[in-house]
């Protein structure tokens, strides 16, 4: 073997060897993070929000866009507060503040504006447990193996999503949506705390590895939001979560509207979260390897042929298209901090990523409201249609966009 590829090898090895506290912490801390916690479990509460209190499918979809603007809002200061005070001390006010966030949802009067508040406030307090914390210490500890470090980490959340509508189910079942609100609060205890232990037992290198790297004391700025390079990245990974990322709210009401139980739609969301684990595995490997938007062109062009398999109304038809749309879920992501990472480099990658994923997470946001409006009478026909059509185009988008520029350029 070519001592370029051993020498290769041995950082890789080193890398993972070194920060693999990190990189377990993260993704334990980013499986209950107050997007990704709320987004995989909320499915769960529909039912009995819309049975025991009474309220709409449309109300929950907009509450679940005032919680993702207000993390649009915010978490630019966020990404700005982790560039200048470092990404572990602003996850640790925001775990905090995310177990107060739920247990404000289940200690809130059972009237919608309080329910409203609630997510506003879970936004408002958990802002700091988003994506962007956690891949700033990836990125910061990890250059040859960056992809796949960073899907390992996302990872994290893909297990929530196989675990949280099938647990959640049953909790709401035998204590209330009350006791399951309290429920979430108490995970984000003990998984973000854990998380955070292993974190800063890792700390990060003064200059990371590898020659496209930065050092992490760099001062960053806005100066790249000049470069129309960036705001095509933005508009490519935006576009996946407006048309797909409503599915995790409305799948399990597509199902039921079908004639499945609640234990059968909850088991076949479960497959979301199975997609989200092995694809985001997948996709780390192969961005180490490939050009990474062309990884997530074909994530993108999979996951539009799935939602157009959820016209169907086979059993088995359904369950493969929950493991493909699952594909996009998380790209946006790992690929998009990835992306960044590798065109703009890392001294101002809290805010840039911040940025970025605000748009993404209000599309997210939006994406149920939207699919909530083109499904009357919750016929999901158009919805499923425009959805398809909007991924094909993001994956084309993507796939378009430049080569980073060679190590060492």
């Amino acid at each position: 073997m070519p001592f370029d590829s051993l020498a290769g090898t041995a950082v890789r090895r080193g890398e993972f060897r070194g920060h693999w506290r990190a990189l377990v912490g993260c993704a334990m801390a980013a499986s209950v993070g107050a997007i990704g916690l709320n987004a995989y479990a909320n499915g769960a509460f529909v039912p009995a929000l819309a049975a025991k209190v009474g309220y709409s499918r449309e109300q929950l979809a907009m509450a679940t866009l005032l919680l993702s603007a207000t993390v649009a809002l915010v978490s630019p200061l966020v990404g700005q507060a982790i560039d200048r005070w470092g990404a572990t001390r602003v996850i640790a006010l925001s775990v905090l503040g995310e177990m107060l966030g739920f247990a404000f949802l289940g200690a809130a009067p059972a009237r919608f504006g309080w329910y409203a508040g609630g997510m506003v406030t879970l936004a408002l307090l958990g802002g700091g447990t988003t994506p962007p914390g956690y891949s700033r210490i990836i990125a910061a500890r990890f250059d040859k193996h960056r992809g796949l470090a960073l899907g390992l980490m996302i990872g994290g959340l893909g297990i929530t999503a196989i675990t949280a509508p099938m647990v959640m189910t049953r909790v709401i079942a035998a204590v209330g949506w009350r006791g399951g609100y309290f429920t979430l609060a108490g995970l984000v205890l003990l998984l973000g705390g854990a998380g955070l232990w292993l974190i800063r037992r890792d700390p990060a290198p003064s200059v990371p590895s590898g020659p496209r790297a930065v050092a992490t004391d760099a001062r960053g700025d806005w100066s790249v939001l000049r470069r129309p390079l960036y705001w095509l990245v933005l508009l490519c990974f935006a576009a996946p979560a407006l048309f797909g990322g409503g599915y995790l709210l409305h799948l399990i009401a597509i199902l039921r509207d079908r004639g499945f139980s609640p234990s059968q739609a909850a088991r076949v969301q479960a497959l979301v979260g199975v997609s989200i684990v092995v694809g985001r595995g997948v996709s780390g490997l192969a961005m180490d390897r490939f050009f990474a938007p062309r990884v997530a062109a074909v994530a993108f062009a999979l996951s539009a042929a799935g939602t157009a398999m959820l016209l169907s109304s086979s059993g088995p038809v359904l369950c493969v298209a929950a493991l493909m749309v699952g594909l996009t879920i998380g790209a946006e992501l790992d690929i998009l901090a990835f992306t960044l990472s590798r065109y703009f480099g890392l001294a101002s990658f809290g805010r840039l990523y911040s940025l970025a994923y605000s748009a993404m997470i209000l599309a997210g946001g939006a994406s149920p409201l939207l699919i909530a409006r083109l499904a009357p009478a919750n016929d999901y026909t158009h919805a499923i249609i425009v959805s398809a059509i909007g991924l094909l185009a993001a994956a084309a988008a993507v796939g378009s966009l430049p080569r980073f520029k060679p190590r060492g350029a």
